[in-house]
């Protein structure tokens, strides 16, 4: 079972309801989640830490890169929260923004994101 007060104290920030808008989606690469927001890579990760402390995401390291990735458990347990969510990131220039910008980075193609395909290969 999930905690529910941790989980709002991690979601009560408004760069951490952004990331995770975006891994909801997929898979990525801290890299690519600091340039969708503009961020130091520092400081996406401190508040992926958060998220992770939560139980909210999920971390996968392969060779120097971490990609995140939205906890399965979170979105079972928490199916309707994550629902209210959607639909508040739907309304949201903010949010669609970001993945305007997220579609944009993923055609160019960066290290890490030929590597997770590489990766997905095997």
């Amino acid at each position: 079972m999930m905690d529910l007060p941790e989980i709002f104290k991690a979601l009560g920030d408004p760069t951490r309801l952004r990331i995770l808008s975006l891994v909801a989606r997929k898979e990525l690469c801290v890299c690519m989640i600091a340039e969708v927001l503009n961020m130091r890579q520092p400081t996406v990760s401190k508040h992926l830490n958060r998220l992770r402390f939560s139980n909210i995401v999920k971390c996968r390291k392969l060779s120097q890169w971490c990609f995140y990735r939205m906890n399965e458990s979170f979105g079972t347990q928490c199916r309707e929260l994550l629902l209210f969510l959607e639909k508040k990131w739907g309304e949201s220039p903010q949010y669609h923004n970001d993945v305007k910008k997220l579609d944009e980075l993923e055609t160019e193609h960066c290290c890490c994101q030929q590597l997770l395909i590489d990766n997905e290969k095997k």
